[in-house]
C-alpha cells in the first residue's frame, strides 16, 4: 500500500392487536382535591425533554462558525485549501450561474419528532382532498391521490407549529430561533393533475416578526371566529408566553405571561369566540380573550398542581378532554375537572382528536390508538406498524369547526373584540376551580357495571341494566365505525415487500382519519375499505443519537433509490411512483449504503463496526463481515466491482476484494495513515486509486499497487479522472468554502453562512453533457449548493436552497441525470429535486 497526503488539521417487538379494548390496567376515578397530587407522582421528566427538546439556536452556531470554527480561524481554513494541487489536466475556468436549478418533487416523512397539532385535512376543502402539514423548513400540501405536493418555502428555520383558519383558506405557520417568526399563507387548492409538479406556495399575506427575547413558537391557532391569531412562544428564560395577533393587519395586539415552564398546547373553544385552553408542565389552564375569567379559587391553590397536561381536545358536548403524561384522561365539564380516567395508555397521551358523534380518539406513545364512544368509554384500540408513538390524529374538522360546531359564532365573525386590555393582566389565571370538589355526571361517568349493581337497589339494577343494553347497542354501532384491529390486518409485518397501497381518488373520498407517528410515517384509515394505508415514510430520528446518513442511488435504474438509517431500516424508493417499494429492518444501527456497480448487491455498514452484503431484494445476507469496533462511516465500490472500500471510525480504510456477485469478500489490504475517523472515500475510474477526508480535515491519496518493487510517482495522484466525488476536500471543491449567502425565494431575505470543512457535510457531482457538470453541496444548516463543477474558485456563482431541518447528512444525483436525492440527518426526511432549466423555472439574481 502506497499513501500519499495532505493534512489540513483543525483542532420494538409489535404487540398484538386486541379486537376489544382491555380495561384490566385502566380505570375511572372520581377524585377529589385532596388526592389530586397522589395521583401525580412519579413523572417522567424524560417524557417532558421529549415533547419539547433543549434549543438548539442555529443562530449562534453560525455565528460561532463565521468568527472562530473550533479554535481555528476561517482565515487560516481557506489558506490551508491553496496547498490542494491542481491536476495536471486543464480545465477551463467557468465561474458563472449554472444554468440548472433545483425544484422540490416530492417530500417522503412527516415533522413527527417534537411536533403536536401539525396534521391537518380540511374535508370540506373546495377541491381533490389535501393534507397539510410540515418537515424541516417546508410547509407541505400534498394531494396523494393526484401524487402532487406544494410547498410554503418561507421559513429560514425549521418549523415548529402550525394553524389553520377556520375557513380552511389560510394557514399560519410558526419557527425556532431568535428572532422566532410567524407566517401566514394562503392555502392553494387544485381540482385535478395539471403536469405542474412541486410548486410552491409564494407572496406570504404576513411575516409576523417576534420580540428577539422568544426563541421558539410552541403552538398556535386561530379564534373561533378567525379574526385573531393566539401563540405560545417561549423565551429565553424557558417561559411560556401568550401573544395575540389582529393578523389580517400584521400587528400584536397583547402579550401576557402564561406559564413558568414549558407549555405544549393551545387549544381554541368552538363553541366561543372567545375561550382558549392551554396545556404545560403542571399546568392546565382555561382562558377568555375579552376579559380573563376571575378564578374562584386563590392563585397559590393553583399553583399545587402537579399534572402535566400534554394534549387535549373539545367534544361535541362542549366536554373539554386532556390526557397528561402519565397515560391518563381528564374530563373538563363547564372549565371543571369531573372524571379522571387512570392509565388509558402507557406513557404520555401525545393526541386527543374528536370525531363526529361526540367519540373521540386518543394515542400515546405507547404506539397505541384507543377509540371512545359517545358516552366516553374506551372500546376498542388498534396501532400501526412498528408501535410507533402516535404525534397527531385529524378526522377532517378543524377541532368540529368544519362539522357545524358552533356555527352561531362563525355568523358573527365580523364583529371584533372587546376588552383586550384584560388580556395583559400577567397575574390572572383559570376560569373555575380545577380543585374544585368533584360532582358525579351522568354523561360522563363510565364505571364498572359490576360496581354500579353491588350500590345501587333493584330499581337502579332495572334501569342499569336497561342503560347497559343500550351502551351495547351503541357500542355494536360504534365498532362498524371503528378499525377492524384483527392483527391479520396490520399494515406490515415487517416484511420486504410492501403492497401497492395508492391512494387512489375514491379512497380519498372514504379517508376518515389520518395519522402522523414519530418515525416520520402518515397512515390514513379508509372507512370504506375498512384498512389502514401508508401515505408517506421517511426515517425515525430522535435527540437520543437516531439519525439518518446513508443514501445510494441505483447504478443502472434511474427510477430506484435507497436509504439506511440508525433506526435499522434500509428503505428502498421508486422516484417515478414517489414511495417506498421495499424496507426491512435489520435490527442494528445503520450509517452507510452502496449498490454494486451491476445493482445486484447492496453493501451496508453499520454503527457497531461490521457490514454486510444484501441482494437488492433485501431477501438475502450474503455476506457480514466484523473487522472493526466503530461505526462505518463511509462504503463504496469500485468502478469494475473488484473491490469495496470500508472507511470506518478506526481511522482505517479496508480493502475487500470480491469473488462475485454471489461470491467471497476477503480483506487484502488496510489503509493506515489517518489521525482521526475517515468520512468519505472515493475511487477513480480505473479501480486503482483511493482518496479520501477524515474528519480532522485531512486528504490523503492510496494506490492499490503492493508491489515493493515499483515506485510510485508522488504526483501520480495529479493524473487521476476520480470516479465519484464525495470527499468534500479536494481540489475541485475548494471554491464552496467561505461565506455563503442563502437567499430565500419567497421572502427575498439573505441568510449568511460561514462553509468550512467542518459545516459541509457532503457533496456529489453529475455529468450533464460534455459541456456542463453539476456540483450538489449540503451543509449543517439545511441548505443544499448548486456549482458548476469543478469548483475550484472562490468567485464561483452558486445557487442556494434550503428545505432541511438541520444537517444535510447525504446528497446523490440520480442515473438520470434529472433528479437529486437529499436526507436529513436529524429531521428525517428524504426530499426529491427535480433539475430543470434556469429558464423555465425563474431568472433569479447572481450571489
Amino acid at each position: 500500500m502506497n499513501c500519499c497526503c495532505f493534512s489540513l488539521l483543525k483542532k420494538n417487538k409489535k404487540n398484538d392487536l386486541t379486537e376489544n379494548y382491555d380495561r384490566s390496567n385502566s380505570n375511572i376515578n372520581i377524585l377529589s382535591s385532596n388526592n389530586i397530587s397522589d395521583n401525580s407522582k412519579e413523572e417522567n421528566p424524560t417524557d417532558i425533554q421529549k415533547e419539547i427538546p433543549a434549543i438548539i439556536d442555529i443562530a449562534s452556531i453560525n455565528e460561532r462558525a463565521t468568527k472562530q470554527k473550533w479554535n481555528v480561524s476561517s482565515k487560516f481554513d481557506l489558506l490551508c485549501l491553496e496547498r490542494i494541487l491542481s491536476p495536471l489536466k486543464e480545465y477551463t475556468l467557468n465561474v458563472n450561474l449554472p444554468p440548472k436549478t433545483l425544484r422540490i418533487e416530492n417530500v417522503y416523512g412527516y415533522q413527527g419528532i417534537y411536533s403536536r397539532r401539525n396534521l391537518y385535512y380540511p374535508v370540506e376543502a373546495p377541491s381533490a382532498q389535501p393534507i397539510l402539514y410540515y418537515g424541516g423548513k417546508l410547509a407541505i400540501l400534498s394531494y396523494f391521490s393526484l401524487k402532487r405536493q406544494m410547498f410554503y418555502t418561507g421559513h429560514n428555520k425549521k418549523i415548529t407549529c402550525m394553524a389553520i383558519h377556520p375557513d380552511s383558506k389560510v394557514a399560519a405557520s410558526g419557527d425556532y430561533g431568535s428572532p422566532s417568526t410567524v407566517h401566514i399563507w394562503n392555502i392553494p387548492y387544485i381540482e385535478k393533475f395539471d403536469g405542474k409538479e412541486g410548486d410552491e406556495i409564494k407572496n406570504p399575506i404576513y411575516i409576523l416578526k417576534l420580540d428577539k427575547r422568544f426563541i421558539q413558537t410552541v403552538s398556535m391557532s386561530f379564534s373561533r371566529c378567525g379574526n385573531w391569531l393566539l401563540v405560545i412562544a417561549l423565551n429565553q428564560s424557558y417561559q411560556s408566553e401568550i401573544l395575540c395577533f389582529e393578523w389580517k393587519k400584521g400587528k400584536e395586539i397583547s402579550c401576557t405571561f402564561c406559564h413558568d415552564d414549558k407549555v405544549f398546547n393551545l387549544i381554541v373553544n368552538p363553541f366561543s369566540r372567545k375561550e382558549f385552553v392551554t396545556l404545560g408542565v403542571k399546568y392546565i389552564r382555561f382562558w377568555s380573550l375579552d376579559n380573563l375569567l376571575h378564578p374562584s379559587d386563590s392563585i397559590e391553590k393553583n399553583q399545587n398542581l402537579t399534572i402535566t397536561h400534554i394534549s387535549g381536545a373539545y367534544l361535541k358536548s362542549k366536554i373539554f378532554v386532556s390526557g397528561t403524561i402519565k397515560g391518563d384522561i381528564y374530563f373538563w365539564k363547564n372549565n371543571t375537572l369531573s372524571v379522571i380516567c387512570n392509565n388509558i395508555h402507557k406513557g404520555p397521551v401525545t393526541v386527543i382528536s374528536p370525531l363526529r358523534n361526540n367519540n373521540f380518539l386518543s394515542g400515546g406513545r405507547d404506539g397505541r390508538i384507543v377509540y371512545w364512544n359517545e358516552q366516553h368509554q374506551p372500546v376498542n384500540e388498534f396501532s400501526v406498524e412498528g408501535n410507533p408513538c402516535i404525534r397527531a390524529i385529524d378526522a377532517g374538522s378543524l377541532d368540529g369547526i368544519l362539522w357545524g360546531w358552533g356555527d352561531g359564532i362563525g355568523r358573527r365573525a365580523s364583529k371584533s373584540f372587546k376588552g383586550l386590555n384584560g388580556f395583559k393582566n400577567r397575574n390572572s389565571v383559570c376560569s373555575n376551580s380545577f380543585l374544585h370538589e368533584i360532582t358525579r355526571s351522568s354523561s360522563l361517568l363510565a364505571v364498572d357495571n359490576n360496581n354500579n349493581n353491588n350500590n345501587n337497589n333493584n330499581n337502579n339494577n332495572n334501569n342499569n341494566n336497561n342503560n347497559n343494553n343500550n351502551n351495547n347497542n351503541n357500542n355494536n354501532n360504534n365498532n362498524n365505525n371503528t378499525p377492524n384491529t384483527n392483527a391479520n390486518n396490520s399494515i406490515c409485518n415487517n416484511i420486504d415487500t410492501l403492497p401497492d397501497d395508492t391512494l387512489d381518488e375514491q379512497k380519498s373520498k372514504d379517508i376518515s382519519y389520518i395519522i402522523g407517528c414519530e418515525d416520520s410515517s402518515l397512515y390514513i384509515f379508509s372507512q370504506t375499505e375498512r384498512e389502514i394505508i401508508r401515505l408517506t415514510e421517511g426515517s425515525y430520528c430522535s435527540s437520543d443519537g437516531y439519525e439518518l446518513w446513508g443514501l445510494d442511488t441505483h447504478p443502472l435504474n434511474s427510477d430506484i433509490f435507497i436509504t439506511a438509517g440508525d433506526d435499522g431500516y434500509v428503505r428502498v424508493y421508486n422516484l417515478e411512483k414517489k414511495e417506498i417499494i421495499r424496507k426491512k429492518n435489520f435490527g442494528i444501527r445503520l450509517h452507510s449504503i452502496c449498490f454494486s456497480p451491476s445493482g445486484i448487491n447492496i453493501a451496508v455498514g453499520t454503527d457497531e463496526g461490521s457490514f454486510f452484503i444484501i441482494n437488492e431484494n433485501l431477501e438475502i445476507i450474503i455476506s457480514a463481515i466484523i473487522d472493526r469496533r466503530a461505526t462505518i462511516y463511509d462504503i463504496a465500490y469500485s468502478p469494475n466491482g473488484k473491490y469495496l472500500a470500508v472507511a470506518s471510525h478506526d481511522n482505517y480504510i479496508d480493502i475487500y476484494e470480491v469473488e462475485s456477485d454471489l461470491g467471497y469478500y476477503q480483506r487484502f489490504m488496510s489503509c493506515r495513515g489517518h489521525s482521526s475517523y475517515v468520512t468519505h472515500i472515493d475511487w477513480d475510474i480505473n479501480s486503482s486509486m483511493i482518496r479520501s477526508n477524515s474528519s480532522n480535515n485531512e486528504l490523503f491519496y492510496w494506490s492499490l499497487i503492493t508491489d515493493p518493487n515499483k515506485s510510485i510517482d508522488p504526483t501520480s495522484y495529479r493524473k487521476v479522472d476520480w470516479h465519484t466525488s464525495k470527499c468534500i476536500l479536494q481540489w475541485e471543491t475548494k471554491g464552496i468554502f467561505g461565506s455563503k449567502i442563502v437567499k430565500n425565494p419567497t421572502t427575498q431575505e439573505d441568510i449568511e453562512h460561514f462553509l468550512s470543512p467542518c459545516t459541509v457535510y457532503c457533496c456529489d457531482k453529475v455529468k450533464i453533457n460534455n459541456e456542463l457538470q453539476l456540483l450538489a453541496v449540503g451543509d449543517a444548516f439545511g441548505n443544499i449548493y448548486i456549482y458548476r463543477f469543478p469548483a475550484f474558485s472562490n468567485d464561483m456563482q452558486y445557487q442556494a436552497f434550503h428545505a432541511h431541518g438541520g444537517p444535510v447528512a447525504n446528497v446523490k444525483f440520480a442515473v438520470n441525470l434529472k433528479t437529486l436525492i437529499s436526507v436529513g440527518a436529524t429531521d428525517g426526511l428524504v426530499i426529491q429535486f427535480v433539475i430543470i432549466n434556469i429558464n423555465n423555472y425563474f431568472k433569479p439574481k447572481i450571489i
